[in-house]
C-alpha cells in the first residue's frame, strides 16, 4: 500500500512539470467526515481540505486529474457531572490524500462547463491524536495518546467516490463523496469501521 501511494504521488508531483498540457487547479475547502461503526454510534468530524489537481485531458470531454491535498479533521466530546467533574475529549487527524479521477467536462457556455468526475483516492495518516482534559473538584489534567501508537488504528485508507462540480470562467465549485473501503480497525475480530468524507470546495484553474 505505501508504495502505491509513493509512486501515485511522485507521478502527480511530476504533473508539475507540464503545465502546457495540464490545468493546474488550486483547491480548498470544508470535509464532514464520519466514522461508521458494525456496532456503535458513528462519530463525525468537521475539518476542511486544500491542494492540488491536474487536469490531462484525454478524448473530448473526457480526462484524467491526479492531485495532491492534505486534510485536518477535528472533533470534540465533553461530559460534566455538576460541579465535581467536567472533561473533554479532542480528536484531530491530519493525512496527505492523492486522488486519481476521471471526469467528463459539459460545455454549457464560452466560459462555463459541469465536470463528472469518480475514481479512488489514496490516504497516508500524518497524525492521528486523541487529547483528554479533566477537571476533578478543582484539580486540571490533561493528556495525548497517538492513535498510530496502537497497530489496530489503521494510518491507511482507499477511498472510491465522486462528484459533481461547476466551472465558470477560472472558478470552480464542487460537492462530493468518498467512501473508504479499508477498515479503519485492525485485527482478526475487529468490528468494522469505514470512514466517509462529503466535501464542498472552490477553486480556481490557472
Amino acid at each position: 500500500m505505501k508504495k502505491i501511494l509513493a509512486t501515485v504521488l511522485a507521478a502527480s508531483m511530476m504533473l508539475l512539470g507540464t503545465q502546457a498540457f495540464a490545468q493546474v487547479t488550486v483547491n480548498a475547502g470544508y470535509l464532514n467526515s464520519t466514522l461508521s461503526y458494525q456496532n456503535a454510534d458513528p462519530q463525525n468530524a468537521n475539518g476542511a481540505y486544500a491542494g492540488l489537481s491536474f487536469n490531462l485531458p484525454i478524448a473530448g470531454g473526457l480526462a484524467v486529474a491526479p492531485g495532491v491535498y492534505y486534510s485536518l479533521i477535528t472533533s470534540k466530546e465533553t461530559a460534566s457531572l455538576g460541579n465535581l467533574f467536567s472533561g473533554s475529549g479532542t480528536f484531530m487527524e491530519h493525512a496527505i490524500n492523492v486522488p486519481l479521477y476521471l471526469n467528463y467536462g459539459v460545455d454549457m457556455a464560452s466560459d462555463m462547463r459541469i465536470l463528472l468526475y469518480a475514481g479512488p483516492t489514496f490516504q497516508y495518516g500524518l497524525a492521528s491524536t486523541v487529547k483528554y482534559d479533566a477537571n476533578v473538584a478543582g484539580i486540571s489534567g490533561s493528556t495525548t495518546t497517538n492513535n498510530y501508537d496502537n497497530d489496530n488504528y489503521n494510518r491507511m485508507n482507499v477511498y472510491l467516490g465522486g462528484g459533481i462540480g461547476f466551472q465558470i470562467s477560472k472558478l470552480l465549485i464542487s460537492v462530493g463523496y468518498d467512501y473508504g473501503m479499508m477498515n479503519q480497525i485492525k485485527g482478526d475480530n475487529a468490528p468494522k469501521a469505514h470512514r466517509s468524507n462529503l466535501k464542498l470546495g472552490v477553486g480556481f484553474a490557472f
